[in-house]
Order: C-alpha cells, then sequence, then structure tokens
C-alpha cells in the first residue's frame, strides 16, 4: 500500500480515459419482392358482331429478381357486368389460341413459347368463370432485376349472331412469382 503511494505521489493522479469507443458489425437481408400494378383499371376492347377478338392488357411488374414467372386467369365476358344472371350466356375465351404475353425487355427461358395455354378454371371476383394458364418463367434483360411492362394478349369468341346488344365485361389477371 505504501508503494502504491508513494507511485502516486511520484508521477501524478491517475485518471481514467475521457473517451472511448467500441464497434459491432450490422447487416440485413433484402428479401425478394414482387409487385404488379395494371396499366389501367378498365380497358376497352373495342366492338365486335361476330368472331374470335383479342384484348392486349397491360401490366407493371417489378421485381428484384432476374427471373420471374407467371400466369393469365381469364374470365369469360358478363352482359352488364353481372355474372350472377345467365339469362344472356357470356362471351365465352377462346381457349385456342391460349394468352400471348410479352414483355419490354424479357424472354421466355429456354426458348420456351410466349403462348400459354389454358390448363384450368378459376373463379375472379366471386363468381366470374375464368380459364387460367399455365405458368411461363422469364429472364430480364435488366441488370439484377425485372422492371418493366408485360402485356397478355387473350381472345374471345363471339358466335352468337343474335347476342344481345350492349357491353359484356369480365377480368383479365397477372399472376407472378419471383425465382430464387
Amino acid at each position: 500500500m505504501i508503494l502504491l503511494a508513494l507511485a502516486l505521489a511520484s508521477f501524478g493522479v491517475a485518471s481514467a480515459d475521457e473517451e472511448d469507443n467500441a464497434q459491432s458489425h450490422v447487416y440485413v437481408v433484402v428479401d425478394p419482392n414482387i409487385t404488379i400494378l395494371p396499366g389501367a383499371a378498365s380497358v376497352n376492347l373495342g366492338t365486335v358482331q361476330t368472331g374470335i377478338f383479342p384484348g392486349r392488357i397491360q401490366f407493371r411488374i417489378d421485381a428484384n429478381t432476374e427471373q420471374v414467372q407467371f400466369y393469365a386467369v381469364v374470365s369469360h365476358l358478363y352482359k352488364g357486368d353481372v355474372c350472377t344472371i345467365t339469362d344472356v350466356p357470356p362471351i365465352p375465351v377462346a381457349l385456342p389460341p391460349g394468352v400471348v404475353m410479352t414483355a419490354d425487355a424479357a424472354n421466355p427461358v429456354g426458348g420456351s413459347s410466349n403462348v400459354a395455354d389454358y390448363t384450368g378454371t378459376a373463379i375472379q371476383n366471386t363468381c366470374f368463370d375464368s380459364h387460367s394458364s399455365r405458368t411461363i418463367r422469364w429472364e430480364s434483360a435488366q441488370n439484377g432485376h425485372f422492371s418493366q411492362y408485360v402485356y397478355l394478349t387473350p381472345s374471345w369468341i363471339q358466335a352468337d349472331p343474335e347476342k344481345p346488344m350492349g357491353e359484356y365485361s369480365g377480368f383479365v389477371s397477372l399472376w407472378a412469382m419471383v425465382v430464387l
């Protein structure tokens, strides 16, 4: 004890550091994500008397992966936008030729066709009978992401020359998933 007191007296008062620091490594993992928006809430398909007629519907896909896969769900077109009353049969989806899919800066992987055949049935918006297409995987030409417009072109067939005039409507949906 006496030696410590002598050492302190000869060297001055001991003091602690007035400043110090430490660091920790931090990180975050960015999850894969995808967003789809319609190009328009409503698309005018034009006019028809009889025959097969197409409709081109625009969607915007933004994903943080270069590959995405997507499919379409296309409903029949119902008189007056009412699917619960079928006094007037709907204008059906034209099953062949399927749905033509295009993208601004992407192509189907492995040389696959961009025409998606219909593979099953579905219901949209409670009662709109619909058909769903096969899924097609797409590769973006963009670096590390898929951010571009995608176009679906399904067709319908109006075969009844005595079909009551008026507006017939339905839905076209795009379902997309990131590919990891």
